[in-house]
């Protein structure tokens, strides 16, 4: 792996070097909160952000985004759309690269997803450290660290960054747009410091290793754990929404009242919501919150490791800093690991 030292007066030049090439999107404040987005200069960004409510997913997987155009009539005509631009997210966190890998395997697998993977194609990931916040626990789920999926990364180390190259793209605009020296072992071991630190600051943990999740999951099919979270739950979605690892959707068309025309599009879908999983002559297949939040949780945690061999749990929190009646994700594990010892003993 190689590494370069830039200085922090230097990410200014690189970011403007980069505003020449790409749409920039990065940690910006919103209401004295960090979020995505764009921005048009380097004084806008926000590097030392803490956890964003929501991840950066949407530009690579918008909310809304429309699949084909299509004309009836004499000339009736259907036009796929694909909408993509050459961008650059920088600033993101570990939990968002493993997220974002995950969901580069989802729409590549069986029919490719064009959508998805043109966008995927078109943008460059710049990432950089960070530090959990009480709903963090991604050390819990093996994504406090990242070694690939990305094109550059940032390392902190005071005097300035040790820049991670990942990628012979992330290496060229490096060195296009930015002065930087080949970084020193002392440098590199400031990055081993602060991950020792870093690991050493997590509130909220999971108490069982992260490989033993698939089997804790696949046993607690019937756990009182559900009822007890699905009284509470008001079934709103959000945590669906603030997912970075969600990739549901619902496909719908648009027609001119006059039926000349008209658009097919696909917005955001969530398996908390009560219509997601009823069918034809209104049968419901999780008619239930608890049936609705046990799919979730295990969708997480066992469904699809056995498909893509990894959990879908990043760890990120958000889930837990949105949901409106304080469903935790990481407690509800360690409830259900609890539960299993019980049995065991």
């Amino acid at each position: 792996m190689n590494y370069r030292f830039l200085s922090k007066k230097g990410v200014a030049s690189f970011v403007t070097g980069l505003l020449k090439e790409f749409r920039v999107y990065g940690p910006v404040k919103k209401d004295g909160f960090p979020m995505y987005g764009e921005i048009t200069s380097p004084d806008e960004l926000h590097l030392l952000h803490t956890p964003t409510h929501l991840s950066p997913k949407h530009y690579l997987f918008p909310q809304r985004e429309t699949l084909l155009r299509f004309k009836n009539g004499e000339n009736h005509s259907i036009e796929p759309t694909v909408e993509a631009h050459d961008q650059a997210l920088f600033g993101v966190h570990s939990c968002d690269i493993h997220a974002i890998r995950l969901m580069d395997m989802v729409f590549a697998y069986g029919t490719p997803d064009v959508n998805y993977l043109k966008r995927r194609e078109k943008t460059v990931i710049i990432g950089i450290d960070c530090l959990p916040d009480k709903h963090c626990f991604c050390k819990s789920v093996n994504t406090m660290t990242v070694d690939s999926g990305f094109d550059l990364f940032l390392h902190d180390i005071g005097s300035g960054f040790v820049v991670e190259i990942g990628t012979r793209k992330g290496n060229d605009l490096l060195y296009k747009h930015a002065k930087t020296k080949k970084a020193t072992a002392g440098e590199r071991a400031k990055m081993a410091e602060f991950k020792n630190k870093k690991a050493e600051l997590f509130i909220t943990k999971i108490n069982a290793e992260a490989s033993t999740l698939p089997l804790l999951y696949s046993g607690s099919y019937f756990s009182p754990v559900w009822e007890k979270i699905g009284k509470i739950c008001y079934g709103c979605g959000s945590c669906n929404n603030v997912c970075p690892t969600c990739y549901c959707f619902d496909v719908r068309d648009d027609v001119t009242l006059n039926l000349t025309e008209g658009g097919r599009y696909r917005v955001w879908d969530g398996c908390t919501l009560e219509d997601f999983a009823k069918v034809a002559g209104g049968h419901n297949f999780r008619k239930t919150r608890a049936e609705r939040l046990r799919h979730r949780f295990n969708r997480k945690f066992q469904y699809q490791v056995d498909k893509f061999g990894g959990l879908f749990c990043v760890g990120c929190g958000r889930c837990i800093r949105t949901c409106l009646v304080n469903i935790n994700i990481a407690e509800v594990t360690n409830e259900l690991i609890e539960e299993t010892n019980k049995d065991r003993s």
